[in-house]
C-alpha cells in the first residue's frame, strides 16, 4: 500500500509542477491529490464536466435520453478500496425545478478505460429547488479485495 501511495503522490507532484507552466494546460492537470491522514483516503479535487443522461438523474418532465451537463468536483479513494465521484450541475433554462427536494436512486456501469472500466456505481441523484443537481456515484471496492482481506 506504501508503494501505491507514494506513486500516487509522486504523479500528483508531477502533474502539480507541469501545471504551473501553463495557464493553459493548468485547467486540465491534477490540482490536488490530498491524503487525508497517514493511511486515510485520497481526495482529487477536479473540474472535469460529463453529460449525464436524465435516465441516472431522475429529473421529472425531462425525457430520459435527455442529458445534463455536469462538473465533476472531487473524486476520493479510500486504502480499502471505496470511491465516491461528485458531480455538480444546474437545470438547464425551460426546465423547471420540482417544488421539493427529488431524490434518485440508480446505477452506473463504468465505460471508460482504466481500473474501474466495467465496474458498477451505486448513484444517487438529488435536485434542489432551487435547480441546483448533485449526482453522487459510490463503488464499494474497486481494488477487489478490501482492507485487511487476503488474496484467495
Amino acid at each position: 500500500m506504501r508503494s501505491f501511495q507514494q506513486q500516487i503522490l509522486g504523479i500528483a507532484l508531477v502533474a502539480g509542477l507541469l501545471s504551473v507552466s501553463s495557464a493553459a494546460s493548468a485547467q486540465n492537470a491534477v490540482r490536488t491529490a490530498v491524503q487525508q491522514g497517514q493511511s486515510g483516503a485520497f481526495v482529487h479535487k477536479t473540474d472535469q464536466v460529463y453529460n449525464i443522461p436524465n435516465a441516472s438523474l431522475g429529473i421529472p418532465g425531462l425525457a430520459p435520453d435527455a442529458q445534463i451537463e455536469m462538473t465533476q468536483t472531487k473524486f476520493i479513494i479510500t486504502p480499502s478500496g471505496k470511491s465516491t465521484s461528485v458531480l455538480v450541475g444546474k437545470l438547464p433554462s425551460g426546465v423547471a425545478a420540482p417544488t421539493q427536494r427529488v431524490v434518485y436512486n440508480s446505477t452506473y456501469t463504468e465505460v471508460a478505460d482504466g481500473p474501474t472500466k466495467g465496474r458498477t456505481y451505486q448513484t444517487v441523484a438529488v435536485t434542489e429547488p432551487t435547480g441546483s443537481i448533485t449526482y453522487t456515484g459510490t463503488l464499494d471496492n474497486i481494488k477487489g479485495q478490501g482492507k485487511g482481506k487476503s488474496k484467495k
